[in-house]
């Protein structure tokens, strides 16, 4: 069975940080806190640019820990982004000041330089009750773009989508190790499990809909997640060439591609696989290595399919795995119809913050999950 620890996955956390995200970068990062935390004030009166002429990077070096690295790229990406999206007129390259430090501190994480999952969602809250769990009532974002409760609740929301789904992981793991065994009634039991936990995580999913209106999302929040993968920006100091970056997207969760990988369901069409494989770039790297390894082994389709006509226990649990993965999937289509084709003029593409067309990806991807049904 995979180590976890070797992946820097919680077995109850899951991808979120086994200890609470940083607040606040240590004293010779002063200004940059500062700057993080004016950020929707700046936004609002259209300063953000004027306010990073003279940004300055203290020594890099001082950065030691993981959860530094991760709040100085959650600082240096919300203001990124705010540069390039929030005033006119368009730019086509970033200076090299907050270029530089960005793309150094991207590269020490292993990431491209620009908004992720792991950005926004992994590493973007803190407690509101330290004593309390992780939940959407009791989170808070560390870093806003523009403020407001849509958009502290749609970054919440999420992480706690995360922390809820996470002990779906270890069962999973379990029941691959247990399937290599040939142990149907083990497989059987911890399949049960699982299935327990996607229904907490599909009901997490329509949590979104309480408290973030998609109007505001639409014109607030998904501007800030926008990439620039055609024509690319030029980061000054680092490279002559456009970097071209997909913007922040749901795909760059390890957790649902982990429940896919665990359970053996692939994604192989032309609209799925190239884009999942992609965002798996944007993931922290020892995720998207726990992602892949998970994957590999015997498959638990493969044992279910196996083993279906001595153990129909098992197929029901296995298939009813497949429901709750199907009905996520359809849900989400729904969160992204009406938070993103709704919102948008008539004419408009449609692609999401990833810069994929998502109907066609979804659709196709609910289709594997719907096929590996026994």
């Amino acid at each position: 069975m995979l180590d976890f620890s070797k992946y820097d996955v919680d077995p109850i956390r899951g991808f979120l940080p086994a200890e609470d995200p940083l607040i606040d970068l240590p004293p010779a990062f002063a200004e940059w806190n500062r700057l993080a935390n004016e950020l929707p004030y700046l936004v609002l009166t259209s300063r953000v640019r004027r306010a990073l002429a003279d940004f300055e990077t203290p020594d890099l070096a001082l950065l030691q820990t993981t959860a530094e690295l991760e709040r100085a790229m959650q600082i240096l990406c919300a203001l990124g982004m705010a540069y390039i999206w929030t005033e006119e007129p368009a730019i086509t390259r970033v200076p090299a000041p907050l270029a530089v430090p960005w793309a150094a501190v991207a590269a020490r994480l292993g990431r491209p330089p620009i908004v992720t999952h792991a950005t926004v969602v992994l590493n973007n809250w803190r407690r509101i009750d330290p004593n309390d769990g992780i939940h959407a009532d009791n989170l808070a974002c560390i870093q806003h773009f523009m403020g407001g409760m849509d958009e502290q609740w749609f970054f919440t929301a999420t992480a706690a989508l995360e922390g809820i789904g996470a002990p779906a992981l270890l069962p999973l793991a379990q029941a691959k190790a247990a399937a290599a065994q040939g142990d149907t009634a083990t497989v059987t039991t911890l399949l049960t499990s699982v299935n327990q936990i996607f229904m907490d995580v599909n009901a997490a999913l329509l949590r979104i809909y309480e408290k973030c209106e998609p109007f505001i999302f639409y014109t607030r929040i998904r501007p800030f997640l926008t990439g620039w993968d055609k024509d690319g920006i030029i980061f000054e100091g680092v490279s002559n060439e456009p970097l071209k970056l997909h913007g922040g997207s749901a795909a760059q969760s390890s957790l649902i591609q982990a429940f896919d990988a665990g359970l053996g369901i692939e994604h192989l069409h032309p609209e799925t696989q190239p884009f999942l494989l992609l965002m798996r770039d944007y993931m922290p790297p020892k995720h998207r290595r726990f992602v892949e390894d998970f994957a590999k082994g015997l498959s638990l389709y493969d044992f279910v399919q196996a083993n279906k006509t001595t153990a129909p226990a098992l197929e029901t649990a296995f298939n009813a795995c497949i429901d709750q993965l199907d009905a996520f999937r359809k849900a989400h289509m729904e969160v992204a119809v009406r938070y993103v084709l709704k919102q948008g003029k008539h004419g408009e593409d449609g692609l999401g913050t990833g810069g994929t067309s998502f109907v066609p990806f979804l659709s196709e991807a609910r289709k594997e999950t719907k096929a590996k049904r026994i």
